[in-house]
């Protein structure tokens, strides 16, 4: 058998996107995306099929669409919180909890072994607390940047797409600048206050270093007043650490 053979391809299933990473050699990388909407049994098994990969690891939180990963053939399917176990305590309720989270949780752990504060900016953006020890205690779901610049970008007379980037403006005089400024100043100002807020809460120390995620996070992270990990694809280092195991 050829040494550099890919073992794993690595799926994080969301609400808007199916993102692709290969494992090789040791190592991960991006492969491929397929819009939620867009995915079909056929579509995921092209993709995969030219990956050259053996093995599928998938961590979904739409239903339908681990049926559709059910449906392929010749290859093993590993999942997340199904047949492969996610070791982390949680006292979410457990038909709730969405397996993003909790691999989310579990690499940030990884990452900082004293973190207790996970922030996702995905198509929502999630706030999600750890104990002490690491245990999963629950968290909060917002609004996700890209989903409110979409609903305010349905206004009329705009754009079909507004970029995002920090104004010098104090008050913008047109809508898309306006728009932007909010998203930005609103986002960042609101992410900083709920950090400030349960940091004292839950007496968090210097090493308990949040750890943020998501694609979105790029937008707002240079008015972020606090210390912070950032790693982009949390969900997928998640199942590279987690499918270790399972040699």
């Amino acid at each position: 058998m050829k040494s550099n053979i890919l073992k794993y391809i690595f799926v994080d299933a969301g609400n808007t996107r199916l993102s692709f990473y290969i494992s090789h050699n040791d190592k991960i990388k991006f492969f491929g995306s397929i819009p939620t909407d867009k995915a079909s049994t056929a579509n995921i098994t092209a993709l995969i099929k030219k990956s050259g990969c053996s093995k599928i690891f998938l961590c979904s939180v739409v239903p339908d669409i681990t049926l559709l990963f059910k449906k392929i053939k010749g290859y093993r399917l590993y999942i997340a919180g199904q047949n492969v176990k996610i070791p982390i305590k949680s006292f979410y309720d457990a038909g709730d909890i969405g397996m993003d989270r909790l691999v989310g949780a579990y690499a940030a752990r990884r990452i900082n072994k004293s973190t207790r504060l996970i922030i996702d900016f995905g198509t929502a953006i999630t706030f999600d607390f750890l104990s002490a020890k690491g245990e999963y205690l629950g968290g909060m779901i917002l609004p996700g940047i890209g989903s409110s610049l979409t609903v305010l970008s349905g206004c009329a007379l705009l754009p079909d797409k507004i970029h995002l980037g920090r104004l010098r403006k104090s008050i913008p005089r047109n809508t898309v600048d306006s728009i932007n400024k909010g998203i930005i100043e609103g986002f960042s100002f609101m992410i900083n206050s709920l950090v400030k807020e349960y940091s004292g809460t839950l007496k968090f120390t210097k090493n308990e270093v949040p750890v943020i995620t998501g694609g979105d996070a790029e937008f707002i992270c240079k008015m972020l007043n606090f210390k912070y990990i950032y790693e982009p694809d949390l969900v997928i280092r998640g199942l590279k650490i987690l499918s270790a195991k399972l040699i």
